[in-house]
């Protein structure tokens, strides 16, 4: 499956950048500065890796829920893929989960060491170093799941989610199936969802880049550069509230036709 691919492809250029970052991490600490640039010459194959295994965690999103929608017709019983999820439970679940955090993980780093080549001699590589070769388990951990998932399902019968939820009113924000809600009734909740989400974190790695910055004494230089992701963060939530105003006027997509 091409979801499965993607997964092991970024499990097996990342631990290759991680064996990297580990001799980054260990060498900054003793190098002497006029060879310091050999070591950031290493530490941007890191970068360009990250921006890869960024770029396969928000494809495997999509192609995730691709695969599952292609598995309904396979599932007895289900409706949408409320059905698939709880034929592969808890694997489908856990899954998911991962790969949300995957991509905030990732997603974090990246934002961080984007501050970090704004800076005058990338104060936190070794630091950054350090956590890229802590997020590799995550890797193996979402490649894993996708084969207990896709590779363990099976053709259960399973109750359709209009009986699980049968009374919408006493689920949370009386919507029902949250999927058949966002795919089905309100699809422009597929873009609003993300702007906060994507809000929202850039408002916690700023936290985090705020909190690191401190430990190694070059606040005064991150300000200037977090500035211009408050910005975007705003920007992003206004989006998202625009799209959100949009949905409400028009109203769910079963009376559009």
């Amino acid at each position: 499956m091409v979801d499965l691919a993607i997964a092991i492809f970024a499990l097996t250029v990342g631990t290759y950048a991680a064996y990297k970052a580990y001799k980054i991490g260990e060498a900054e600490r003793t190098i002497e500065s006029d060879k310091k640039y050999e070591l950031e010459k290493d530490f941007y194959l890191v970068s360009t890796v990250g921006w890869m295994t960024l770029g396969t965690r928000v494809l495997a999103i999509p192609l995730f829920f691709v695969t599952v929608i292609s598995l309904i017709p396979s599932v007895p019983g289900a409706m949408c893929e409320f059905g698939v999820f709880q034929a592969g439970s808890p694997f489908s679940w856990t899954d998911f989960g991962v790969k949300l955090f995957t991509m905030f993980a990732f997603g974090g780093w990246l934002f961080i060491d984007f501050l970090n080549r704004k800076m005058k001699s990338t104060p936190m590589m070794r630091l950054l170093s350090r956590w890229f070769v802590l997020l590799i388990p995550l890797l193996f951990v979402d490649a894993l799941l996708d084969v207990a998932f896709f590779g363990l399902l099976q053709p259960l019968v399973v109750p359709c989610c209009m009986v699980i939820y049968s009374n919408p009113a006493s689920t949370l924000f009386g919507i029902g199936c949250p999927f058949c809600y966002v795919t089905y009734q309100m699809p422009l909740l597929m873009g609003v969802i993300p702007a906060y989400a994507v809000s929202m974190a850039l408002v916690i790695w700023s936290f985090l880049f705020k909190r690191s910055s401190r430990a190694i004494d070059i606040q005064a230089e991150s300000y200037r550069v977090l500035s211009k992701a408050m910005i975007a963060s705003i920007v992003l939530a206004v989006v998202g509230a625009v799209l959100l105003v949009v949905q409400m006027v028009v109203g769910p997509a079963v009376t559009w036709f």
